[in-house]
């Protein structure tokens, strides 16, 4: 792809602005990669423009009122340094040259007479460094973001096998060196962070965009840790990521309880907004040493059990845990079976509602833990599809209840959808709500859609029907949302050349490098191939 570079002129005699603005003219005829952005008539208005516009490539000449152009230059190096400088003079000076040398000044033209030819050779020139400039920039871009993304890979590996014994202390500590995690050896916490929603999170995003938001939350956990003490997170595995921080004064309980709650909110605020994604943060109590960091891990597990019974964005530490009446769970397995014996063909919504409804609150009052209550609602799930399995129209086989990553209230619900339309099948009630989906979301392309907000239009709970919808579309909401946008877009750009900008305003997408992605991805070319394209066509 070829590559547009910006100029920018400075001389203090008119005659030669406008020469130079002629054949930037003529030249734009020919070779459409330079522009002319902007002039100035000495040093001081050049320095002022320049450092505002950041052209590429400055044209200057040397001798002029109030700011020389080699002053002018030394000046903008440091605030440019990719910015290639060509300097004109109609003076023969070795003062001048030898400034011009250790200002690392691109060409030294004279201007009387000023030839086309020179001027050619020195863009040409400044192109050719510019690129050399880009490419390696790239190149040492990928590399950062390779050498990351391998330092993530190798980190969820270490910790994943540390908390499951698997590594002794001694080589803990040897990989702890090498990577420069010194606070193992001062007091630490060890916390875990869990994503809320998060079969909706695999049902609304494709495989390698779930891989970049894990790498982003993970990165986004680590920077709020270090701001405020010292510290690691990594992935760990499905929903939950891994952190540990330290702080070099010694705390109180209290001091150490307000300021787990305030890091635990930070990175739950920061995720909300920079990634839009939902996480509860459960912390352990405080460990020293290598030797305890399985134990560590262990008590901010437990106390991340809680999130069980949370609604999103929890912060849980171990002064705060709930109560669980384990001893209920008999009462509880009879109030399933009176539920399951009142469930007829003929239920209405409302009277599952409710019959939900009355569930939810005995569990709110007497809560059991998840390792009993989980099972309970799994075996609920399996029971309802025994009772209405006979004469049931569902063309596809019902899919395993999806019980590790939800919370309490999420599998309720999700079974209370699923039971109206199991007992309900062959009437396609829930196509007639994935239908109301689809309108609402045409309706809305140019807001900011969430899977939450569409399944709320349509009375769903959102996990279900996130699983209800990439079931009946073979395509998950996001990805659907996303392909209708980049249609509205290709039908705009048929119509006239839309700036990037203009494009994302039109689409409800925000970030414009987000915005080219999609594009690409679904196209096979940037908007300005595109449109190109689109005007030879039409040409014929």
């Amino acid at each position: 792809m070829v590559r547009d570079y910006t100029c920018f002129i400075v001389d203090d005699e008119d005659l030669i602005i406008q020469r130079l603005e002629l054949f930037f003219h003529e030249l734009s005829l020919r070779d459409r990669r330079f522009h002319l952005v902007g002039k100035a008539s000495n040093g001081l208005e050049g320095l002022e423009e320049i450092v505002k516009l950041k052209p590429d490539i400055v044209i200057s000449d040397i001798v002029m009122p109030r700011m020389d152009g080699i002053s002018m230059i030394e000046q903008l190096k440091p605030m440019l340094p990719r910015t290639q400088f060509i300097l004109l003079t109609a003076y023969s000076s070795f003062e001048y040259a030898q400034r011009a040398i250790q200002a690392n000044v691109l060409e030294y033209i004279v201007k009387v007479p000023l030839r086309e030819a020179d001027l050619n050779r020195a863009l040409d020139k400044a192109a050719g460094i510019l690129n050399e400039v880009k490419k390696k920039e790239a190149e040492f871009q990928s590399l950062n973001v390779s050498v990351l993304e391998n330092k993530y890979r190798v980190r969820k590996q270490f910790f994943n096998e540390l908390i499951r014994g698997e590594i002794p202390s001694h080589r803990a500590s040897d990989f702890a060196n090498r990577m420069q995690f010194h606070f193992f050896q001062a007091n630490y916490r060890c916390f875990i962070v869990e994503m809320n929603r998060y079969e909706s999170f695999r049902n609304a995003y494709s495989a390698t965009d779930q891989n970049i938001l894990r790498y982003a939350i993970t990165n986004i956990i680590e920077e709020t840790v270090m701001n405020g003490g010292s510290g690691v997170a990594a992935d760990l595995s499905d929903n939950r990521f891994i952190g540990f921080l330290s702080w070099e004064n010694n705390r109180s309980d209290l001091e150490t309880e307000y300021d787990c709650q305030a890091l635990g909110g930070q990175i739950v605020s920061h995720l909300d907004q920079y990634l839009n994604q939902r996480v509860s943060v459960a912390f352990g109590g405080p460990h020293r040493g290598w030797e305890s960091i399985k134990q560590a891990y262990t008590e901010a597990h437990h106390v991340s059990d809680d999130f069980y019974y949370h609604t999103e964005k929890a912060v849980q530490t171990p002064m705060h845990r709930f109560h669980y009446q384990n001893d209920r769970k008999e009462e509880f397995q009879q109030k399933l079976a009176e539920f399951l014996a009142g469930v007829k063909r003929k239920v209405s919504k409302e009277e599952l509602e409710q019959a939900f409804a009355e569930l939810n609150q005995w569990v709110t009052d007497h809560k059991i833990h998840k390792s009993i209550m989980a099972p309970m609602l799994r075996d609920l799930y399996r029971d309802i599809t025994v009772k209405f399995k006979s004469g049931n129209k569902l063309t596809t086989e019902v899919a395993e209840f999806p019980i590790e990553c939800m919370s309490f209230r999420e599998q309720l619900a999700y079974i209370g959808d699923f039971t109206y339309e199991y007992v309900h099948a062959g009437q396609l009630l829930h196509r007639v709500e994935i239908m109301s989906a689809i309108r609402f979301i045409e309706q809305n392309l140019k807001q900011r859609l969430t899977l939450e907000a569409i399944a709320e239009e349509v009375n769903l709970a959102p996990s279900y029907f996130s699983s209800l919808f990439k079931k009946t579309m073979n395509e998950g909401v996001i990805s659907y949302i996303n392909r209708k946008k980049i249609h509205v877009a290709l039908e705009l750009l048929n119509v006239q050349d839309y700036s990037i900008l203009e494009l994302c305003e039109e689409v409800g997408i925000v970030n414009e490098g987000y915005f080219c992605k999609l594009f690409k991805e679904y196209t096979g070319d940037t908007p300005k191939q595109y449109r190109i394209k689109m005007t030879r066509y039409e040409s014929r």
